[in-house]
């Protein structure tokens, strides 16, 4: 497998990390409240104000069009625009995007159907399983190991992951019918698929910008295309399979559509970021308190505002989760230092040891870019 691109080791890679060491911690605690707010509102909003949005294919690209233009502010904002624009290559872009955009495509079919079928806390227990898979397939594709707390914090979500599955959420009648019983089987069934799909495409991502140097703001708008001319493709399939009578008309897409839909499709699509910004001046381990508060707040408004009896199970489900994502993002695997022979000698000195802090800001930047393209385009 190919290193990423070498970067010089310069005076200004060590200034760079030291300015994000000392990011204000006024921009550290309000992206940290966005994102809480994004990941526990979103279930909630998807359920008040898109459910009766039929047109699955349609929110999708709706969801595109705004990831191509939340994507676009900061490369016009930094005037990276024309550089990115220039370099392009549809070699390069077909090589790194083609695949995951289509994996996606499929994932978010599978997630806007599901979220609006199951309660916010159900969707996000089985929407973190992705961290499941996203930790084997990064040891099968890249060899990436885990630490052994990590694998602690997987077992964990297993197991809450399996209470949310055969327990469900406690109903206010003594039985659910066959057709209710069957509707939550569906969307847990598309939910826990669609985690699979999110590893298995962010996995793919990683190794592509591992080979080659990519914008990651670039790689987000070629997977917004892809993924709507997807959804055109399979507009136009079932419109000339079902032949709609003229009565329809163009309007009869937006069925169910309300300013507060975009609204909600609006707030999805800044997810990705937002967790940018959350990495940057934050790091990964507050990222993850974050997920754990949008766990929790999700798990209120479904109690509070849509009153909604979990029980034991779902409660159990929610507190397993917490304790997984945060013994997962703090507990990371650290490679032993490579074993030196008996005749090796070893100069340390102090440039010796700037240029390391250099390296690891420039790493931490690219690991940042990564994590915050996978979860925009998931």
């Amino acid at each position: 497998m190919a290193s990423p691109p070498v970067v010089p080791r310069t005076a200004k890679a060590t200034t760079k990390a030291g300015d994000d060491n000392d990011a204000s911690p006024l921009k550290s605690t309000v992206f940290l409240v966005l994102l809480t707010l994004q990941i526990g509102v979103q279930p909630a909003l998807m359920q008040w104000y898109a459910k009766d949005a039929t047109n699955v294919p349609l929110r999708i690209t709706v969801i595109g069009v705004m990831k191509i233009l939340v994507a676009l502010l900061p490369l016009f904002w930094n005037g990276d625009w024309y550089k990115e624009f220039k370099h392009w290559s549809s070699r390069v872009a077909l090589r790194t995007t083609v695949l995951p955009a289509l994996i996606y495509s499929v994932q978010d079919y599978l997630n806007q159907t599901a979220v609006v079928i199951l309660d916010g806390v159900t969707y996000n227990v089985l929407n973190q399983t992705k961290i499941i898979w996203t930790a084997l397939l990064v040891y099968v594709m890249l060899g990436q190991k885990q630490s052994t707390m990590q694998v602690v914090a997987l077992v964990i979500l297993v197991a809450s992951a399996v209470l949310i599955a055969v327990g469900g959420k406690q109903q206010s009648h003594s039985a659910t019918s066959a057709a209710d019983d069957l509707i939550r089987f569906t969307g847990m069934t598309r939910a826990a698929f669609a985690a699979v799909l999110s590893a298995f495409a962010g996995t793919i991502i990683q190794r592509a910008l591992q080979r080659e140097a990519r914008n990651a703001y670039m790689v987000t708008i070629e997977l917004s295309v892809i993924n709507i001319l997807c959804c055109f493709w399979s507009y136009f399939a079932s419109y000339s399979t079902a032949r709609p009578s003229a009565t329809d008309g163009a309007a009869s897409i937006w069925t169910g559509w309300t300013f507060m839909t975009f609204v909600t499709l609006l707030v999805q699509a800044l997810g990705g970021v937002l967790v940018g910004f959350v990495i940057k001046y934050s790091g990964n381990i507050k990222k993850s308190f974050a997920v754990v508060g949008g766990l929790l707040l999700t798990a209120a408004l479904e109690s509070l505002v849509n009153h909604t009896a979990f029980g034991m199970y779902g409660y159990s489900s929610t507190a397993l989760v917490t304790v997984s994502t945060i013994l997962y993002t703090k507990y990371p695997f650290v490679a032993p230092p490579p074993a030196l022979k008996k005749d090796e000698e070893v100069y340390i000195s102090v440039d010796d040891d700037t240029t390391d802090d250099s390296c690891d800001s420039l790493t931490e930047d690219h690991e940042m870019e990564s994590a915050r393209l996978i979860q925009t385009a998931s």
